[in-house]
């Protein structure tokens, strides 16, 4: 059962570190093409700080709502799974 918890534990952080991944690409991606002619070189370092922002709050939001939920489900079916043996 130990074995099957780590293997959740590494699922969960995998599927967190991709959904950050993805996010921040995207904000990188979206603010360059919507601020890239109209600033100058150095708003631009500004704004790729800014754009961090976003996949950080994103992030927080699908830990709280999404990834809870998953671990609890998927925590409690390997539980399950166990105690049938």
């Amino acid at each position: 059962m130990a074995d099957r918890l780590l293997g959740l534990h590494i699922l969960i952080i995998i599927v967190i570190i991709i959904f950050f991944l993805v996010t921040l690409g995207c904000s990188i991606f979206f603010t360059m093409v919507i601020f890239s002619s109209r600033v100058s070189g150095e708003q631009a370092g500004n704004l790729m700080v800014l754009a961090l922002v976003p996949p950080s709050i994103l992030t927080v939001v699908f830990l709280h709502k999404v990834a809870g939920k998953l671990y609890d489900r998927l925590n409690g079916a390997i539980i399950k799974s166990s105690l049938k043996k």
